[in-house]
């Protein structure tokens, strides 16, 4: 490990918060007494025997798949947090791993807290997090979840997992900054979809955009010679007759793949993205997406895990391992002041793999985001991203 990247790992730390304290050995007192009149005798003073003082364990569990058909996703979660508990160096923190595929979410949650887990971090699902709500608000104690539904969050749940909604808001604040306030959008018919949705109709209510329009998909509707293409094209056309200066497309992967080749007659286009492009998949695009931009957290850091990541365990990380490794960064850094929701909210949040990030009473989350460009030869930094709140 070099020496700049051992100083950067001690730096993934909480800001304004120091690095788990030592306590220093108390001193060993011995108790003078008066002198006893006998004679041509000294009295034998026996000092008193130092005791170690043996740090207490604090347990955070840790929920993730890690058998069935989840479990290549959920080891790599493990392995990330693995590494972040060993980075950050000795400390009282230790982790319990559960496998929320044997007995279900629930039962791992319970096997944790039955165990004195004091926090618990994952699971990754959704519809997990809801499994054990209850549970969570019945032992009064606070989970931060891998999740990106916002539905969950709240009552002691926070939600780490990266939100499409600030994208978007940082997308837009950018592309106006460019004179780009004409805005449509292509969006799927999913949760992350309607997100999106939200967002922009949010941003065209205060005034921030102008919305030409929303235009929905299925799957089915961007596979080559369906009936949906014709629909999209023409919609895009219209857009464009009103004046579009920026078009919104929160997809990635090969979705992404189908969308621009319906996009081609559209050209020139700026498009606007989602954290959904910050993948190779999307550099593999680059003669499509070439000069168009999305907001993501930084790649300075991230890049940095990567590196590591693959150092120890000899293959490149999914994209949300790093929320294993953040969490668990948290975690170590809060472990002797303890994981009340004021702590875990504190204003000046916390800096990690992925940049800066605080976590909001309403257990969502706020990230320091970067606008990143796509070029032929990997993403460029256009507005980097903020180092404090």
């Amino acid at each position: 490990m070099t020496r700049l990247f051992r100083f950067f790992m001690w730096s993934v730390l909480l800001i304004g918060l120091t690095s788990c304290g030592h306590q220093q050995p108390s001193e060993t007192i011995i108790e003078r007494k008066p002198p006893v009149a006998v004679p041509q005798k000294k009295p034998q003073v026996e000092a008193p025997k130092p005791t170690l003082q043996v740090p207490m364990s604090h347990k955070v569990g840790l929920l993730l798949p890690l058998t069935g058909s989840h479990a290549k996703l959920g080891n790599h979660l493990l392995q990330a947090a693995e590494l972040s508990l060993f980075e950050m160096g000795p400390s009282s923190l230790t982790l319990l791993p559960q496998d929320t595929t044997q007995g279900g979410a629930h039962k791992a949650a319970l096997r944790a807290l039955d165990a004195g887990a004091e926090l618990l971090l994952g699971p990754l699902f959704a519809e997990d997090v809801k499994a054990i709500r209850p549970l969570v608000a019945s032992r009064k104690v606070n989970l931060i979840s891998f999740s990106t539904d916002q539905g969950v969050a709240g009552n002691g749940v926070f939600i780490l997992g990266f939100l499409p909604s600030q994208q978007i808001n940082q997308a837009s604040n950018f592309a106006k900054t460019k004179g780009l306030t004409k805005v449509a959008a292509l969006t799927p018919e999913d949760g992350y979809g309607k997100l999106v949705d939200q967002t922009l109709k949010q941003l065209n209510s205060q005034g921030k955009i102008k919305l030409l329009g929303i235009t929905h998909y299925a799957r089915g509707d961007i596979l080559e010679g369906n009936p949906g293409n014709s629909r999209i094209k023409d919609e895009v056309s219209q857009y464009k007759s009103k004046g579009l200066q920026a078009l919104f497309v929160p997809e990635g992967g090969e979705n992404l793949s189908h969308l621009l080749k319906l996009l081609i007659s559209q050209m020139p286009l700026t498009i606007v993205g989602s954290g959904q492009w910050d993948t190779q998949d999307t550099l593999d695009l680059a003669f499509d997406l070439k000069e168009n931009f999305f907001a993501s957290p930084d790649p300075e850091t991230r890049g940095q895990f990567i590196r590591r990541y693959e150092e120890v365990y000899g293959e490149k990380p999914p994209r949300i391992a790093s929320l294993a490794y953040d969490a668990v960064a948290l975690s170590a850094a809060l472990v002797d002041k303890g994981y009340t929701q004021q702590n875990l909210t504190l204003p000046q949040g916390f800096m990690g793999m992925d940049g800066l990030f605080r976590l909001t009473p309403q257990g969502l989350n706020e990230r320091g985001l970067a606008i990143l460009e796509v070029t032929s030869i990997g993403f460029k930094t256009l507005n980097p991203a903020p180092r404090s709140f």
